[in-house]
């Protein structure tokens, strides 16, 4: 009967007009965020002498750098649709612009985003200051404004997904612990997966971007070129994550490598996008073992997300049941 309630009361599709500006944060990316920044929290707690394994004291430090971070990265998501219309028309993507909200709108929500983000941040400490502001820079303004534009250009392109992925992971690290030499190892691992679901999802937009003459790793190099290449990447992780004793990426990369060896011989658009789901799914499944406010987060998320996009566009997105 509740079940019922929530998926076909009428009710619903009024209630749901009103998240429009709330999804064009994008919220569906504030995953990678989270796993990031959580994956640096719990690699820095490695270099200590105890090894903690259950974070479940609660920091309103803590909650205002994720909160803070959240919504400076929201901030880029917004200025990448903005940039991007044409593009993800092309690739039968679903945008609020236009009918639903102008780019003055977006324009003035992303600065008000970044302001708000910034001062979450504030009593954090300056080094999260600094990571706000870098992210900003490297998501928001080298990725998609002229006259740099880095996503249009295939190593740019990845290149600046990885920094900022960097940058989230030090945020992370430096909520525990500060930044010493250790980290170029122990994050190696994070970073391959991250860039290795990074370049399958330049996959599923080859043929809108051509259309628009970007050149993204995948239309470059190949889709089966970059196939084989995030096959190595996560390869790599489980490689570095069995030195480095880490059981987290040393068993999400495990549990992720059937899918994309899986790729190799069937390369089907529904496979790419299982396992780009199924490989976030797998890191955080394994860190909300870690941070059971990580579970809180993310489930609240998933849902909210399910909800609006079935009530306002009829879609069961996101699910990992996905059509051939």
């Amino acid at each position: 009967m509740i079940k019922n309630f929530f998926k076909y009361h009428p009710i619903h599709k009024k209630i749901v007009k009103h998240f429009d500006f709330l999804f064009l944060l994008r919220p569906s990316l504030f995953f990678p965020v989270w796993i990031m920044l959580c994956s640096g929290m719990v690699t820095s707690s490695m270099i200590t002498e105890r090894y903690n394994m259950w974070f479940n004291e609660f920091s309103l430090i803590t909650l205002f750098i994720f909160s803070g971070i959240t919504l400076i990265s929201s901030s880029t998501f917004i200025i990448n649709q903005m940039y991007d219309i044409e593009t993800d028309k092309l690739n039968k993507k679903l945008t609020l612009f236009k009918d639903k909200i102008s780019m003055r709108e977006a324009e003035k929500l992303y600065k008000k985003l970044f302001l708000v983000g910034f001062l979450f941040l504030l009593p954090t400490g300056f080094k999260n200051l600094i990571f706000g502001l870098v992210l900003f820079y490297i998501w928001g303004v080298l990725y998609n404004m002229k006259p740099y534009e880095f996503k249009q250009k295939a190593i740019l392109g990845d290149f600046t997904n990885v920094l900022a992925g960097i940058i989230l992971f030090l945020t992370g690290w430096c909520v525990n612990s500060n930044i010493d030499v250790s980290i170029i190892v122990i994050s190696l691992p994070y970073i391959l997966c991250f860039l290795a679901v990074t370049i399958l999802t330049a996959i599923p937009d080859i043929k809108g971007d051509l259309n628009i003459n970007k050149i993204t790793l995948p239309i470059k190099y190949g889709k089966k070129q970059s196939l084989i290449l995030t096959v190595f990447l996560v390869f790599g992780a489980l490689i570095l994550g069995l030195k480095n004793n880490d059981p987290i990426i040393s068993t999400a990369s495990l549990i992720s490598i059937p899918f994309y060896i899986f790729n190799l011989f069937s390369a089907k658009l529904n496979n790419i996008l299982r396992t780009i789901r199924f490989s976030i799914f797998n890191l955080s499944f394994f860190l909300m073992c870690v941070f059971p406010y990580l579970f809180l987060a993310l489930g609240i998320n998933f849902y909210l997300i399910k909800y609006y996009y079935w009530h306002r566009f009829g879609l069961h997105y996101i699910s990992f049941l996905i059509d051939e």
